[in-house]
């Protein structure tokens, strides 16, 4: 691999979670396999988890209306669903018969009852704005407590969700955690697995008789703890989820490792606002001087190549130069907790004397933490990546418009905005690429960022084991796993 995911966590969100103390004997049949994780979350609540270890925790023990599953989602809560009036109304059926692992039935109302507690600005979930910012009412829901849902339980299998506007993958929104429903009590689980016992450092996660697709659950038990040692599986390594700033914190591929490709983009961000590359001419000749180096890793693409359509959309066209601006004087921000980010400084420097050719003087500003790496005010240029939560360019493009809190060039363009608009609307994916194309080129003309590498993350396995699976938006699946 190359890099690993890395990290928007502020701080290391967690879970709130359950589970009983005892350690009782596992179903029989499967294997027990013990995983190795970065970190172990402390509580396990699918509407809190944010850093991407404690999300994968909360997608096995808690399933929602669809799974991730490759570069896509499928059903899982949900048999099926129907999309009206151009993906504005989103109706799911769920599947006849579901139950918690306490016996107790699994509802629509508690998908809505779910929502809504997610949404509660006292839960604070990193996720709801996010992940169910688009229904109807919830952007003011999450924002001041009060005011309507667009979702309803039509009775117990039928719920029907209403958005703010369309948009093509809803589907895909659902299957964060964030979106499954809440248990009625603490110590029930809808997904794959069940929490049977925990301990300091340490969780033990069991079959779960009572999902609906308990057949195809091969381990009997699963534990997990942050020790390599003797484990079956070490799981991927990086901790930043999905939709958020990211950061690589998981370094290079390990001996007998195997790569793993993710959405998620390294970018260098030009500040547009004030400075010297408030320019255009000045952003476009650093642009193309940054694309002439060699940055230690293989020139990388502003939209990952594992996002479906990124051959349409990316755009490889050289930058045209206009003139030469005279000479420049850049500060470069980046935090060191960013390891791919480093390997980037690292390679500047090592061209500094050839970069002074050009006529760019470069200083070096490292920042401790990527919280405040997101507010420096005082760099021209930031080293700072995204992952994407939706498997769609869009999701990355959305940095870009001029309201964007995530817009760290402060770069404003309405009619890049306007073909935004048009690109959430637009169902069909070859038009939707298309549109994505037209943004991306803006984005090559007026230069508010460039990509610097693109992420991958690893794992390992022990000999004989297998079935492990992983969707590049950083959910893994281990209810396939075995050992032979």
């Amino acid at each position: 691999m190359a890099k690993a995911r890395g990290l928007a966590l502020l701080a290391v969100l967690l879970l709130a979670g359950c589970g009983g103390s005892s350690d009782p004997e596992p179903p029989r049949g499967g294997a027990t396999l013990r995983l190795a994780l970065p970190l172990v979350p402390a509580r396990v609540d699918p509407a809190t988890a944010t850093d991407l270890p404690s999300l994968n925790v909360a997608h096995e023990l808690y399933a929602g209306l669809t799974r991730f599953s490759g570069s896509g989602v499928e059903p899982d809560l949900a048999e099926s669903w129907d999309v009206e009036q151009g993906g504005l109304v989103w109706t799911f059926h769920l599947r006849k018969g579901l139950r918690w692992s306490d016996d107790t039935p699994i509802t629509a109302a508690d998908f809505r009852r779910s929502w809504l507690h997610a949404l509660d600005p006292a839960t604070r979930a990193a996720y709801a704005g996010p992940g169910l910012g688009i229904v109807r009412g919830a952007r003011r829901l999450h924002a001041t407590g009060s005011g309507g849902l667009g979702v309803e339980a039509l009775d117990e299998r039928t719920l029907r969700v209403t958005l703010q506007h369309p948009v093509p993958w809803f589907d895909q929104l659902v299957a964060l955690p964030v979106a499954a429903p809440r248990p009625p009590g603490p110590n029930a689980f809808s997904g794959p697995f069940r929490l049977a016992s925990r301990g300091p450092g340490r969780l033990v996660l069991e079959r779960n008789l009572d999902y609906w697709d308990s057949a195809a659950v091969k381990p009997a038990r699963l534990v997990v703890s942050a020790s390599s040692k003797s484990a079956d599986v070490v799981l991927p390594r990086g901790l930043a989820g999905p939709g958020l700033h990211w950061i690589d914190t998981a370094g290079e591929t390990p001996a007998g490792g195997r790569e793993l490709s993710t959405l998620a983009t390294g970018l260098l961000w030009l500040r547009t606002r004030e400075g010297p590359l408030a320019d255009l001419a000045a952003r476009q000749y650093v642009a193309w001087v940054v694309t002439h180096l060699d940055l230690g890793s293989p020139p990388a693409s502003l939209i990952s190549p594992a996002v479906p359509g990124a051959g349409t959309i990316n755009s490889h066209e050289p930058v045209q130069l206009k003139r030469r601006p005279p000479p420049l004087r850049l500060a470069l921000a980046w935090t060191p907790e960013d390891l791919g980010g480093a390997k980037v400084v690292a390679a500047l420097r090592r061209n500094e004397a050839r970069l002074r050719q050009f006529g760019i003087e470069l200083s070096f500003r490292p920042v401790p933490s990527l919280q405040e790496l997101r507010t420096v005010d005082d760099a021209d240029l930031v080293l700072l990546g995204w992952s994407p939560k939706v498997f769609d360019a869009y999701n990355l493009l959305d940095l870009f418009p001029c309201g964007s809190a995530f817009n760290v060039a402060r770069w404003c363009d309405r009619s890049y905005d306007a073909l935004m608009r048009q690109a959430v609307r637009t169902v069909d994916e070859d038009d939707r690429w298309r549109t994505e194309r037209r943004l991306v080129e803006k984005l090559h003309d007026a230069v508010p960022a460039i990509p610097v590498y693109t992420a991958t993350d690893h794992y390992r396995v022990a000999p004989g084991v297998t079935g492990f699976s992983w969707s590049p938006m950083g959910f893994y699946e281990l209810m396939g796993m075995t050992r032979s």
